[in-house]
């Protein structure tokens, strides 16, 4: 289907705030049209040249920029997002705006979600902990709708459970209540990941148990080999990303090795001489 050509706004050098508000409207509704009809081209252009019209007419006397430029930002991004050039959001936000931490709350919840989209968490972490520690944004209305954005579409996802409580404390932005409200709402999420993660530790020890009593049926071996087969066990079953896993492998070792040694293992082949 063809994409159908949106007329670009007629300039008006007027002089005088309303010219000013009808051309950016008007660079607004083209922006919008383009994006509608899929033409995303059309609508980024619409969107540069309002944002090129904006910076013009800054010094003119009450005259706000705010809002065109976050809406035709807005747009933009939405339009980058559609056309698949996910890559050109954060420079041309940064164009826009010069920092990260100075982007409207509307344009960092769409980067967030469209990072989170494609599973870039590291890169939702990066741009969350920037825009969220800004003193600037505490104030901001939209402060705990990106706080709850960043927990239900990146840290959920990315299994971190166990780490919102102390994410939320770091968000100075939200008030007493606000925090506890949050953890109220995520508690019944957290509180079933948590049994479904310890319900699999436990599958895992029950199976390794079963592959090291198959192991007390193979003939005896020396003491470090025995280590070594028993360590590559423990490493097939269980992840060794996280201290409970360290711990438990540590402790298992220590334990079969004590049973070994008090079923008497013949170490004397690990002695300078023999009596």
């Amino acid at each position: 289907m063809a994409s159908i050509e949106v007329p670009r706004p007629k300039e008006s050098y007027q002089a005088g705030i309303p010219s000013v508000h009808q051309t950016l409207k008007q660079h607004l509704e083209n922006a919008t049209a383009a994006l509608l009809f899929k033409n995303f081209d059309a609508c980024i252009e619409h969107c540069e040249n309002g944002l090129g019209r904006v910076k013009l007419c800054t010094d003119l006397e009450n005259f706000s920029p705010k809002d065109y430029t976050e809406q035709l930002s807005v747009l933009a991004v939405q339009a980058y997002a559609e056309k698949n050039t996910w890559q050109e959001v954060l420079p041309f936000v940064q164009k826009v705006y010069g920092d990260i931490e100075h982007s409207p709350a509307a344009v960092i919840q769409l980067c967030l979600l469209l990072f989170a989209k494609l599973q870039d968490y590291p890169q939702c972490q990066a741009l969350a902990n920037i825009w969220l520690r800004n003193h600037d944004n505490y104030k901001d209305p939209e402060y705990p709708q990106i706080v709850d954005i960043y927990v239900q579409h990146v840290m959920f996802p990315w299994k971190l459970h166990s780490l919102v409580p102390a994410f939320l404390d770091t968000c100075h932005g939200l008030d007493g209540s606000q925090r506890q409200q949050m953890m109220q709402d995520y508690g019944v999420i957290i509180e079933k990941e948590v049994k479904s993660s310890s319900e699999g530790n436990v599958g895992n020890q029950t199976a390794l148990g079963r592959d090291v009593s198959d192991t007390d049926k193979s003939e005896p071996e020396g003491v470090w080999a025995y280590i070594r087969r028993m360590s590559r066990l423990l490493f097939q079953r269980i992840q060794p990303y996280s201290l409970t896993a360290i711990i438990s492998v540590a402790f298992i070792i220590l334990a079969f090795l004590s049973l070994r040694f008090n079923k008497g293992f013949k170490v004397q082949s690990y002695c300078c001489g023999n009596d």
